[in-house]
């Protein structure tokens, strides 16, 4: 394959609607098992060593050479985004030429499917590394830093030709310790650009693909939609660092929710915390790569490894491949397993003595405020009645409130249910909240206001919701389903900044609610957050929203966010993108002409595919 060819996908020669459709259809093809020696790529496979989402990956033999090597295979059902990924990664990877990168050696189609052919490492993952060892000694992880610092180097300042552009740089988005190998002589490689980027190209077709099996690596300012630069491959190698040394991820919650905020605000446990020895530079250099603050960071992985070589140096007269070589090859059944430290003595009992004092201050105090309470006048004596915490209070916060101001503050249907029963109504506007309320219960079969709450939202009735959501207990307004339901209230009622402070104040693992924060974003015109949000959204269970619903919604708005990409940034990637997302809008709704999305997205694609004229010609 021409690596510069800049031919014209069939998406970007043509708007034809047929032809979109033809593109559409998958390739009936079934993938080899790996059980048969079937000819793929150079050789015949041997094995299967992979399942991907988007691709599997074989071990093939080549007689010829007498060698083995790797093939990775698109699967046959691939989306158009998946299909471009993967043709950018062979593009991409095939232009770089260096010994800590992993070697492509040919590319091609099996059954019109595009595979890579790359060099076999034998050996295993950091990740195996780890989970096999625990945490590494530190010239290992010194040595892991500078090697793969060196690929980073070379990739960041590497010159090359896509698309028929001429880039500088290239960000690989993806470092994690499973896109690191070791082989058994200690040879460290970074492999897998499937997410790999130009440095100054704007947004690709990937920028939202395996976000999930990468959260704990990837950077804060990708999660807050910020553009990606040699920083963010920094802060994902020093997450690895991390790892190395603590034998621990330094994001490891499971729950996608927990997880996505501990990522967003970057909170994790100090290298402090743990009860290991290691350089105190190494500490600071480590979390100093994963500062928040993208400019408080190594400003290139060049400072990175001058860093990392002064502490290995400090600790070690080896060379890094000398060390990597000696720790692969030294046989060990023990796996290092570091605790966290635990806290001194001194300080339990100085706690202890601290609220020691801090309760017998308090009884004293109580006890003086006793003393005096029979000295009061009659105006504070109700006052002096109550409990202990509110005689604390200064004398101007203890005056009673009236009963009739207080029912001033509450709603009309509050003040209803808190009233005197045998009080007799003499409010016309209570008496018809009263019997809206009692009307609710009667029609729906329960006392329960989260339900009323959620069956008049069903209904659209959202003026009566409003009133039956203020009186929601604080426990039923943390519900997931009331959130959920207060959410789509507040979003029929377009109240966009109340609904934003709810989006922020609560988390629900629920697909319907990473939608909304979805929504959110692309109304702040945060179009790549968006997008993640998105992602999170097709890959968590929704228990209120039908799938069909769900899916409609979340193809809509990548459309609307590549649309606006598009126009930001004109470019065949961008078109591309533009074109097939709306393209999946009109194909969803195309036995339902007259819905909205789908004349949208007849608007849409007419208006960039003229727009985008110029650029394809």
């Amino acid at each position: 394959m021409d690596t510069n060819d800049t031919r014209k996908s069939p998406l970007q020669n043509t708007t034809d609607n047929a032809a979109f459709s033809l593109k559409k259809v998958p390739h009936v093809v079934i993938l080899p098992d790996g059980t048969k020696p079937l000819p793929l790529g150079s050789g015949t496979i041997t094995s299967i060593l992979g399942i991907g989402g988007m691709s599997n990956v074989y071990e093939i033999w080549n007689s010829h050479l007498e060698v083995k090597r790797v093939v990775k295979l698109l699967h046959p059902n691939y989306s158009l985004d998946s299909k471009q990924r993967f043709e950018t990664e062979i593009k991409i990877t095939a232009k770089l030429n260096h010994p800590n990168i992993v070697e492509i050696h040919a590319v091609g189609e099996w059954n019109a499917l595009p595979y890579i052919e790359m060099e076999k490492v034998d050996g295993c993952t950091i990740d195996k590394l780890i989970a096999d060892r625990g945490c590494l000694p530190v010239e290992v992880c010194t040595s892991i830093g500078i090697l793969i610092g060196r690929a980073l180097t070379y990739a960041h300042n590497h010159e090359y030709a896509l698309y028929g552009q001429t880039y500088h740089g290239i960000i690989h988005r993806d470092l994690k310790p499973n896109n690191i190998m070791v082989s058994n002589s200690g040879v460290v490689k970074l492999m897998d650009f499937g997410v790999a980027r130009p440095i100054d190209a704007s947004i690709h077709t990937t920028d939202n693909s395996s976000v999930l099996g990468t959260m704990q690596y990837l950077s804060p300012e990708l999660l807050e939609g910020k553009s990606a630069d040699i920083r963010t491959d920094i802060y994902s190698l020093s997450s690895v660092l991390y790892e190395s040394i603590t034998g621990t991820k330094a994001f490891p919650e499971s729950n996608i929710s927990t997880l996505m905020m501990h990522k967003i605000k970057n909170e994790y446990r100090p290298l402090d915390s743990f009860a290991i020895r290691i350089p105190a530079k190494l500490k600071r250099l480590v979390q100093k790569g994963m500062n928040r603050d993208r400019e408080k960071r190594p400003s290139s992985s060049d400072e990175l490894i001058v860093e990392l070589t002064k502490i290995h140096k400090s600790v070690t007269s080896l060379s890094p491949e000398a060390v990597m070589n000696g720790f692969v090859n030294t046989e060990t059944n023990a796996k290092t397993i570091v605790s966290l430290k635990r806290q001194y003595p001194v300080k339990q009992a100085a706690s202890f003595v601290a609220i020691l004092l801090f309760c017998v201050g308090a009884i004293m105090f109580i006890r003086n405020v006793k003393t005096h309470s029979h000295k009061k006048t009659p105006e504070t004596a109700a006052v002096i009645n109550e409990p202990a915490l509110q005689q604390a209070l200064p004398v101007k916060q203890q005056k009673p409130i009236a009963a009739k101001s207080q029912k001033s503050r509450l709603s009309t249907v509050t003040a209803l249910l808190l009233k005197d029963p045998s009080e007799k109504p003499t409010d016309k506007k209570n008496l018809a909240g009263d019997l809206l309320l009692s009307d609710l219960k009667q029609q729906y079969g329960t006392d329960d206001l989260a339900e009323i709450f959620i069956r008049e939202v069903k209904a659209g009735h959202l003026q009566q919701a409003q009133k039956i959501f203020i009186l929601l207990s604080l426990g039923q307004k943390t519900q997931k389903s009331v959130i959920l339901f207060h959410l789509r209230m507040l979003e029929s009622i377009q109240n966009f900044a109340a609904a934003s402070q709810v989006l922020a104040s609560q988390v629900v693992e629920d697909g319907e609610f990473f939608l909304m924060k979805a929504r959110q974003s692309f109304r702040e015109n945060n179009s790549i957050q968006c997008l993640l949000y998105l992602d999170l959204a097709s890959k968590t269970r929704c228990d209120f929203l039908s799938p069909a619903s769900l899916r409609q919604e979340i193809l809509y708005y990548k459309a609307l966010c590549y649309g606006k990409e598009f126009d930001a940034h004109p470019s065949q990637a961008t078109l591309k993108n533009a074109l097939d997302s709306w393209f999946e809008v009109k194909l969803l709704f195309r036995t339902t002409p007259e819905h909205n999305y789908f004349q949208k997205a007849v608007l849409e694609m007419q208006r960039i595919g003229e727009k985008g004229k110029e650029i394809r010609g």
